[in-house]
């Protein structure tokens, strides 16, 4: 059998378990790249966090958050008293009244609005708007990096799935190997050596079915972490690579540049460091208010000589305030505030720099990757030309056992790096398309 079919063969039920007496637990569906990441989408713990901070950020933007609302509050109350009382004066003489009572209740709505205050309030709703915006984008950047973390886990578990299989195909041949050499020594055509080197070899390759279905298990609760799913489900991967459309470097730093939701991030932080500048300066301006109050109050008495009280109206007014004097606070706040616009400005600089960087960085790790995978492939095909050679000579005794193995071996390691090579390749792909801002449309 060619390994490169093997390579690109689709899904391996747990066949590790299965060589060693164990019952294998059926797998209900393959889990495709695609579904993964849907569901990463749905489960994944970071994603879930994000959104709640995503749904924080837009209760916040409101106008009345913002204090371009009036606000309205309503009081009441009741009080009751008995008390003996004594008053005298001068034409009366002596007056006493004991047991006096007196009952009352009021009631007050009042609404307050400010008219101006260096439209503060403005700059704040603004500001509200731009951090809504901002979480959005960093909502989005939280999706790029889930399903980049999706891709890397679910292709470890493609990659490891690969590596398992190979190492049950060389085990194959190994099995096939010491039968042949059990029968050969039965009929004299051999000795006990050869029987034993292909024990030992076999016995070699059953360790490394081990160490393959250990990383394969280890892989698959990683990605079950990433998908938000239960550690121990289990599923096969659907191990089909399709490459995307070619790339040039130019292209990659322009849209990275462009539609990167890092250098978007941060042109939002700028922004909103520009508002809290306008909000500082605008403490400097007099704040002009305005009210109303509607009051209603009524006491009633009792061995008094008033029956009762009673007052209601209504009261409106402006109130202005201006803060002349306070020790310069007023300045340094707003020196502070134009240093953190500064700040930012160059902080969006840093970023467009490193972005550009690591845009070409991550061009140059896919191209050499891909160069990478073409050179493995030819040579997996040399491997496996090599392999049947030695294979056809072995059996007509013209190649040693060991120089069998050799070649055995090297076309199991030649086709575990063709494995890894297209695996990292189409990461660094994925990679390009999240740095570009086009991993989501």
């Amino acid at each position: 059998m060619s390994y490169k079919k093997i390579l690109l063969g689709l899904g391996l039920v747990m066949v590790g378990t299965v060589l060693f007496g164990q019952n294998a637990q059926t797998v209900a569906e393959t889990m495709t790249l695609q579904k993964a990441i849907e569901t990463a989408m749905v489960n994944n713990y970071d994603l879930k966090i994000a959104k709640n901070t995503l749904k924080q950020a837009e209760n916040n933007n409101t106008i009345g958050n913002a204090g371009l609302l009036p606000s309205v509050s309503l009081s009441g109350g009741a009080d009751y008293s008995k008390s003996d009382t004594e008053n005298e004066t001068t034409y009366i003489g002596l007056l006493e009244s004991e047991g006096a009572t007196s009952s009352g209740y009021n009631g007050s709505a009042r609404i307050d609005y400010t008219l101006f205050d260096g439209f503060g309030n403005q700059y704040n709703y603004m500001k509200l708007q731009q951090t809504d915006e901002r979480q959005k984008i960093l909502f989005q950047q939280q999706m790029e990096n889930t399903m980049l973390s999706v891709v890397q886990a679910f292709y470890d578990v493609c990659s490891a799935q690969q590596n398992l299989k190979l190492a049950i195909e060389s085990m194959d041949i190994s099995k096939e190997r010491y039968q042949k050499a059990l029968d050969r020594k039965a009929y004299g055509q051999t000795n006990k050596l050869e029987v034993l080197n292909a024990e030992v070899d076999m016995n070699s390759d059953s360790t490394q079915i081990l160490y393959a279905e250990q990383n394969y298990l280890i892989a698959i609760k990683d990605l079950n972490v990433v998908l938000g799913l239960p550690v121990d489900s289990e599923f096969e991967v659907d191990e089909k690579l399709e490459f995307k459309k070619s790339f040039s470097e130019e292209q990659v730093i322009n849209a990275a540049v462009s539609n990167n939701s890092t250098i978007q991030s941060q042109k939002k932080s700028e922004e909103i460091t520009e508002l809290d500048l306008r909000i500082t300066k605008a403490a400097k301006y007099p704040t002009l208010s305005a009210y109303g109050q509607y009051a209603y109050s009524k006491t009633d008495y009792s061995n008094s000589n008033s029956i009762y009280s009673q007052s209601n109206g209504l009261t409106t007014g402006l109130s202005l305030s201006f803060n002349v004097f306070n020790g310069r606070q007023q300045r340094t706040r707003e020196k502070n505030a134009q240093l953190n616009l500064l700040s930012e400005q160059e902080r969006t600089r840093q970023v467009k720099a490193e972005l550009e960087r690591d845009a070409s960085n991550a061009y140059t790790d896919y191209a050499y990757k891909m160069r990478i995978v073409e050179l493995q492939e030819r040579s997996l095909e040399q491997a496996e030309l090599n392999f049947e050679q030695t294979k056809e000579m072995f059996k007509l005794g013209n190649a040693t056992s060991i120089e069998f193995r050799t070649a055995q071996e090297n076309m199991l390691n030649v086709a575990n790096n063709f494995n890894d090579a297209n695996f990292n390749a189409k990461i660094a792909e994925f990679n390009l398309l999240r740095i570009t801002g086009e991993l989501i449309k």
